[in-house]
């Protein structure tokens, strides 16, 4: 009986480590104010070591851009990423991909309705190493102003 409960029991552990999900991306949210109305939105993705992202501007046919959607806000221009932009040709899409290391702050300027107290919306984006794509992923975020 003993051999059988342990022999479960590390099976059990064994199969929990490999079970674990990926995430090897971190999102952090920020509002600056720069007029009354107007706030520039500060979404920074932080990447855990050999992961990228994928850039807004990433090319039909390739892996999937990064999109940020807003709601109950209107978009002044377009968004900005700030970041070391790699660019990378794929073999599997044949199209030179654009992408970020380590991190990039996307920054968007949005106009406001007065008594508007948050931004929210989403960001879908796609994150890969050398040896595995993950998913393409949908996140919504909520930021005070």
């Amino acid at each position: 009986m003993k051999k059988l409960f342990f022999t479960l029991l590390t099976l059990f552990i064994f199969s929990v480590s490999f079970g674990q999900i990926l995430n090897p991306v971190k999102f952090n949210y920020k509002a600056v104010k720069k007029t009354s109305n107007q706030y520039e939105i500060h979404i920074k993705a932080s990447l855990e070591p050999k992961w990228h992202i994928y850039s807004i501007k990433n090319p039909e046919g390739g892996a999937q851009a990064t999109e940020i959607k807003f709601k109950s806000v209107n978009s002044l221009g377009t968004i900005k990423e700030a970041g070391k932009m790699k660019t990378g040709f794929n073999k599997e899409f044949g199209v030179n991909e654009k992408y970020f290391e380590s991190a990039v702050d996307f920054v968007q300027l949005v106009k406001i309705t007065p008594g508007t107290k948050k931004v929210s919306g989403s960001i879908e984006y796609m994150v890969c190493n050398d040896k595995q794509c993950l998913p393409p992923k949908e996140i919504a975020f909520e930021i005070s102003l």
